[in-house]
């Protein structure tokens, strides 16, 4: 049996007011995620701070080669990322540095805006409960065809024009018949100053979407 311990810098972004004591709930629920036989844990209580930068320390154990385990710290900070912000939209994004191990883990950035959307939330533990620990790199059911959807915005780098598609996809993966309205096509600039509509009309537009697409995947979860 291995274990490996790692220490990740967050920057966190919060794009609602009660992330604190929704972070507090992080940490009794969330303590660890087993995926299979390897297990990574941490503690989030850090994110229950008033601090912009947080550390915190994350354990790998199980038996696995050396340099499959930064894979495993990746993908769970992955998960964490969808689990927050499905369950309180918009609470947790940022850009994650993560130091220690024999191989390098990757820098992480997550973008928490495009979730800050207005959608309701439901508890964290319920969602956990619901979303099973996969190692699944390609989508195979329609839930997952959404999820990573939402990961792929989570990462931010996509315009407008992507993130429609996107949320389209998801609005066609959970059968919900309301295609996204007709986005105007906007002049390459995009500057707000001088024509102040620009940001209003493809706010609405994704954040409808968003919407009803964070509710069904919640419907679901709570069903389960």
């Amino acid at each position: 049996m291995n274990k490996q311990r790692f220490s990740a810098e967050v920057a966190r972004q919060t794009r609602v007011p009660n992330a604190v004591e929704f972070f507090r709930e992080a940490a009794a629920v969330l303590s660890d995620r087993a995926y299979g036989d390897i297990l990574v844990q941490t503690d989030w209580t850090p994110l229950a701070s008033d601090h912009d930068v947080v550390r915190m320390d994350v354990t790998v154990i199980g038996d696995l080669a050396p340099r499959d385990v930064p894979a495993y710290v990746e993908l769970f900070f992955h998960d964490a990322f969808l689990l927050f912000n499905i369950a309180l939209p918009g609470s947790f994004g940022g850009a994650i540095t993560i130091s220690g191990g024999e191989f390098r883990v990757n820098d992480l950035s997550f973008d928490a805006a495009p979730f800050a959307c207005g959608a309701a939330s439901m508890p964290l533990a319920e969602v956990v409960a619901w979303h099973r620990a996969e190692t699944n790199q390609i989508a195979s059911t329609p839930m997952q065809n959404v999820l990573f959807h939402l990961l792929h915005i989570g990462r931010g780098g996509h315009d407008e024009w992507m993130q429609r598609a996107r949320l389209n996809a998801c609005l066609q993966a959970l059968e919900i018949d309301e295609p996204l309205a007709e986005m105007a096509v906007i002049h390459p600039m995009h500057d707000e100053s001088l024509d102040d509509r620009i940001d209003d009309v493809a706010t609405e537009i994704i954040d409808r979407a968003m919407v009803r697409v964070l509710a069904a995947v919640q419907d679901v979860a709570r069903a389960t």
